[in-house]
C-alpha cells in the first residue's frame, strides 16, 4: 500500500511539473505578445499622426483657380499654297 501511494505521488509530481512548465511557457508567450502588441500600437499611432499631418497639409493648400481667358482667340485657318 505504501509503495502504491509513493508511486501515485511520483506520477502526481511529474504531472504537476509538466503543468508548471506549460504554464511558464504560456506566461512567456503572453509577455512576448503583449510587447509585440505594444510595439504595433506605437507604430499605428505614428502612422496615424503622419496621416493626420498629411490631411492637414492637404486641407491647408488652396486650390488654384484657373483664370478664364480674358480675350478670345481667333480661329487659325491654314494657308493653302496656290500653284
Amino acid at each position: 500500500m505504501i509503495e502504491l501511494t509513493e508511486n501515485l505521488l511520483y506520477k502526481l509530481e511529474e504531472k504537476m511539473m509538466a503543468l508548471l512548465s506549460d504554464a511558464e511557457s504560456m506566461r512567456q508567450q503572453i509577455q512576448r505578445l503583449q510587447q509585440e502588441n505594444s510595439a504595433l500600437r506605437q507604430e499605428k499611432d505614428g502612422h496615424t499622426r503622419k496621416l493626420q499631418d498629411l490631411v492637414s497639409l492637404l486641407d491647408s493648400v488652396n486650390p488654384v483657380e484657373h483664370a478664364a481667358p480674358s480675350q478670345q482667340y481667333a480661329t487659325v485657318m491654314p494657308i493653302v499654297a496656290q500653284g
